[in-house]
């Protein structure tokens, strides 16, 4: 199970620095669309260029923070840290939706972490050494 942990480890710092590209993307993507809006010069336009580029201000912060989350997790799960079994297992059901992709991911990472032997190894903290022949 300990190969099991170190991928859903390196998946979730995989996806967390996707998301935090995608976020970027999209801070720039609604800082651009605001500025062409309001570039139009028709009558509120300032306002709502003005209103897009916050909203995608806030969004792309959001979505960073929440990936920047995601890459911790995924390098505290490979040390064991009892807390990222539990945040993995959070993880694991809001991926279930996702069809098809995040609900393979979902039933994978709640298989792993509720796995007998999965929990042992976060009960130690650290992962196995292995027996010398």
């Amino acid at each position: 199970m300990e190969q099991h942990v170190k991928i859903i480890g390196v998946l979730d710092i995989v996806f967390g620095i996707l998301g935090v590209l995608g976020g970027i993307v999209m801070i720039i993507a609604f800082l651009v669309g605001g500025a062409g809006i309001g570039a139009t010069g028709q009558q509120g336009a300032g306002g709502a260029g003005a209103a897009m580029a916050g909203l995608g201000l806030v969004a792309g912060l959001f979505v960073i923070a929440v990936s920047g989350f995601e890459i911790y997790v995924g390098s505290k799960l490979q040390q064991y840290k009892s807390w990222a079994r539990i945040v993995q297992i959070i993880f694991g059901v809001v991926s279930l939706p996702g069809f098809p992709i995040g609900t393979a991911l979902g039933a994978y990472f709640l298989w792993a972490m509720f796995n007998k032997e999965t929990a042992a190894l976060f009960e130690q903290g650290t992962p196995s050494m292995p027996k010398a022949a």
